[in-house]
């Protein structure tokens, strides 16, 4: 049986159970959309910082396409991340 692969479906998932779910089939490719918020007192409003990383499923195991992001890529950013 195929293992679960949580997907986005715009709301709580607690408010929908098992809305979003879908089979995680060997040989396949997904965008896993992550996402964080956080209330910044000061700002007097809630910053979110998102995140999509490509991942391939081998039936086995996952593995990022492109590697897994590890540090901001912050704008204007130096042209070194591109590795020229």
């Amino acid at each position: 049986m195929p293992r679960a692969l949580p997907l986005a479906c715009g709301t709580s998932r607690g408010a929908y159970p098992h809305t979003g779910d879908y089979p995680l089939y060997p040989n396949t490719a997904h965008s896993i959309e992550l996402n964080a918020a956080v209330e910044i007192p000061e700002w007097k409003k809630e910053i979110r910082i998102m995140l999509e990383e490509d991942a391939y499923f081998d039936g086995k195991e996952v593995w990022y396409i492109n590697g897994r992001q590890k540090e901001l890529l912050l704008i204007p950013r130096a042209q070194g991340h591109l590795g020229k």
